[in-house]
């Protein structure tokens, strides 16, 4: 153990002296602009200080879009309850068998040796879903849903205390987990109204979930639910924009929802979009520690992306297709948006879209690929 280390285990720093360190520093920290802030830990990040007016890498167009991209969408669509409302209206065509694919072949990394070495388009007549018999397809049309949904006149733009039938009524998507309430505080929830297995989220943040496979199992063990309704607590009183500056989360009204519980170890399925176009798939294990990145014909890429890629790569999804085609619709008005989805036993579920991931910060090794994503960011 080094002499740092003892320092930082003794009780006089530990009680005393961290806690003024760390209100000093979030004191300096609140004194600078957006801009400066993102500067200053972009340089303790990546190492080098950026020019966010003029942005090359990926990492550093999501700080552009946070700092010079204020549009009011991107603070509805981060709002996970309200993201229900967009994904219910563009795949209204897709068929209850809960299976869609628009009949064009997604765009594709090649690898070869290891290396990206271009963006291609493939076709492939053979591979196609409409030649099989046992998927029923449909073609997204999806213009004038998208335009009513994007309009000045959307509720996605009203308040969350008037949206509360159009939020339920969301339900009859077959790709969204079914909504079964919405709560200021976790003191409005009445339990008894709830089924037996659920999930608890908030909608606007990160890491607000509360896991209920059993609900009797979660009432009778006071202490998991005591920690389990402080966490909630805590996470309402969270905003992205005090603690990161990520301005569109500024003004989310905070809210726990109760969900459809999909399962308890579920992949997350992330697809990176570029200009409407999936370009690169990020399959997150169950407990996030793990990141294995693939194009959108499931080969493996060779890069680390925020965590180690799994040792043993996530098998291909049977419904992956049809998962890009998806993608594919939700975002399409975006220059750059990542679609989150889950795959249960062939049925896609739509999670939430996420416009700054991970604030700008994640680094690629190699580093070269924040450069190329960055120029598919166009």
């Amino acid at each position: 153990m080094g002499i740092k280390d003892i320092v930082r285990e003794n009780c006089l720093y530990k009680n005393f002296i961290r806690p003024i360190r760390a209100k000093w520093k979030e004191r300096a920290l609140a004194k600078l602009s957006d801009e400066e802030y993102f500067i200053k830990r972009h340089k303790k990040v990546f190492g080098y200080v950026p020019d966010f007016k003029n942005p090359q890498t990926y990492n550093e167009k999501i700080i552009h879009r946070i700092l010079f991209d204020r549009s009011p969408i991107y603070t509805a669509l981060a709002d996970k309850l309200k993201a229900r409302m967009y994904i219910a209206t563009l795949l209204k065509e897709c068929d209850n068998a809960n299976s869609c694919w628009g009949g064009e072949q997604p765009y594709s990394l090649k690898q070869i040796d290891s290396n990206i070495l271009g963006i291609y388009k493939e076709t492939n007549p053979q591979d196609s879903l409409q030649s099989n018999p046992t998927h029923r397809t449909t073609q997204i049309r999806n213009r004038t849903y998208l335009d009513s949904i994007l309009s000045p006149q959307s509720p996605l733009f009203q308040s969350i205390d008037l949206l509360t039938d159009t939020l339920f009524a969301t339900n009859t998507c077959p790709y969204l987990p079914k909504l079964y309430g919405i709560y200021k505080s976790i003191d409005e929830i009445d339990f008894s109204q709830l089924p037996q297995s659920f999930v608890l989220k908030t909608n606007h943040d990160c890491g607000g979930v509360v896991i209920v496979p059993d609900k009797d199992v979660f009432l009778a063990d006071s202490k998991i639910l005591t920690q389990s309704t402080q966490k909630l607590t805590e996470h309402l009183k969270i905003n992205y924009y005090t603690m990161y500056r990520e301005w569109h989360y500024k003004d989310i009204e905070p809210r726990i929802f109760a969900e459809e519980l999909l399962g308890e170890d579920l992949h997350d399925f992330r697809f990176h979009c570029f200009g409407g176009v999936p370009q690169f798939i990020q399959v997150a294990n169950t407990t996030h520690t793990r990141n294995t990145l693939f194009d959108t014909q499931w080969n493996v890429l060779d890069i680390t992306y925020l965590n180690p890629p799994s040792e043993i790569p996530p098998a291909k999804p049977e419904s992956l297709r049809d998962m890009c085609a998806i993608a594919k619709c939700l975002s399409t008005p975006f220059k750059y948006v990542r679609v989150d989805l889950y795959c249960i036993q062939n049925r896609i579920f739509a999670g939430e879209l996420t416009f700054t991931p991970n604030g700008g910060a994640a680094r690629f090794e190699p580093y070269r690929y924040d450069r190329i994503f960055g120029e598919m960011w166009q």
